[in-house]
């Protein structure tokens, strides 16, 4: 079995009027498919962007990173996209939500960009098993937090995706919101398979993977 994300010696750094400042500093990592990882740590670790770099959506400044057995060095932006596209989901803390579409239209769009034909019954399908089959014509200024994350967590496993990046998933939830969300989560991920890379300072959501990656100031891997 093959690793499905692969980092070696992977570094971030950018140009500050104070001079360089290095935010993730050579990390190296292998994430198995079905694997599910949580990356925790202090705030300004580099986390959020480590995801980034894994996920191809920033470019390191040194070291390398294969996504499903492909170099993403190698890859045009739109190779990378189309390397995504039914293969990755993403759960941002922020929803990330197209504001004029409603929840289902929401969902659509991530199988339509996956090649899928029958994405308004798929769609609807996926917003009944997380609880929404009442509110697939809402947009989601109609929706409370909690229901978009909803939304945004069936779009991301519309695609049966090979991996599932996810920062701060319940971030922006209050506590009961924030269980809901992450027992649908979990439930949806064994029932995919999917691997799961997680930026978390959620313990609860931390503890439920199958291995914790701690990230220390100046982004370093310290276990």
């Amino acid at each position: 079995m093959k690793p499905i994300v692969t980092a070696v010696d992977l570094s971030r750094q950018v140009t500050t009027p104070d001079g360089e400042l290095t935010i993730l500093d050579r990390v190296s990592l292998q994430v198995m498919p079905g694997d599910a990882v949580a990356i925790v740590g202090p705030s300004g670790s580099g986390k959020s962007t480590l995801l980034g770099l894994l996920a191809g959506l920033e470019e390191p400044s040194g070291g390398s990173v294969q996504l499903l057995g492909k170099e993403l060095s190698m890859l045009s932006q739109d190779e990378k996209a189309a390397l995504r596209a039914g293969n990755v989901g993403f759960v941002f803390q922020t929803f990330h939500l197209l504001e004029g579409l409603t929840a289902i239209e929401n969902v659509e769009i991530a199988l339509e960009l996956a090649g899928d034909k029958h994405t308004r019954l798929a769609a609807a399908d996926l917003l009944d098993q997380v609880g929404l089959s009442e509110r697939v014509n809402h947009y989601p200024s109609q929706l409370s937090g909690g229901e978009q994350q909803r939304v945004a967590l069936a779009r991301a496993f519309a695609v049966n995706p090979k991996v599932l990046f996810a920062d701060e998933p319940t971030g922006n939830l209050d506590a009961t919101s924030s269980s809901l969300i992450a027992g649908l989560f979990f439930n949806l991920r064994q029932q995919y398979g999917s691997a799961l890379l997680l930026v978390t300072h959620d313990e609860v959501l931390a503890n439920r993977c199958d291995r914790i990656l701690t990230l220390g100031v100046g982004g370093r891997l310290v276990s």
